[in-house]
């Protein structure tokens, strides 16, 4: 509290509570305004070594907050589930790789590729993966997926929700 204001904390708190609570907000400002010349007082009188520490402090908080607000999010963060799809080919066959980036483990998970194609597991636990190719995939009857299947629709059916993580050929 300044020196100015100091004999004002001990009057008794009379009056309604609205005029107490002004009072306070008024008392509160005051001192925050004291508070701040005397700092911006102590910082004129301080050396340029200390000003200039105190830059590349500024500097680095401001492009720290400046990073976090224009980064893009990540994919695991755009659906419920925290599942995040990777696209691969290995010996001229495509694999695909489900991560489950959450902290919770999915129970049966179903795959469906292209709204045909489907796969299932009882369960993948966090922070693990589900990896699967065309030869995984079962169509109507029990048929086999092509090994040139193209994607175009890949959404992953669980018991705690579903995420289409590719729709039209685009990742979600």
């Amino acid at each position: 509290m300044s020196a100015a204001r100091r004999g004002r904390a001990l009057e008794p708190r009379n009056g309604p509570l609205g005029t107490r609570l002004k009072s306070e907000a008024e008392n509160t400002a005051l001192n925050f305004i004291a508070q701040a010349k005397e700092g911006l007082e102590s910082f004129r009188r301080s050396d340029r070594f200390f000003k200039y520490k105190a830059g590349i402090v500024a500097a680095w908080f401001l492009v720290s907050v400046v990073t976090l607000l224009w980064a893009p999010r990540s994919s695991s963060g755009d659906n419920g589930l925290g599942a995040s799809l990777v696209l691969t080919t290995v010996l001229d066959h495509p694999v695909y790789m489900v991560k489950n980036d959450s902290s919770r483990t999915w129970r049966e998970v179903v795959v469906v590729v292209n709204r045909t194609y489907r796969a299932a597991v009882s369960e993948v636990e966090a922070g693990h993966n589900l990896t699967l190719g065309p030869k995984q995939l079962l169509g109507e009857n029990g048929s086999i997926a092509p090994t040139n299947l193209e994607l175009q629709d890949f959404e992953i059916r669980t018991a705690q929700g579903s995420a289409r993580l590719m729709e039209a050929g685009r990742l979600q």
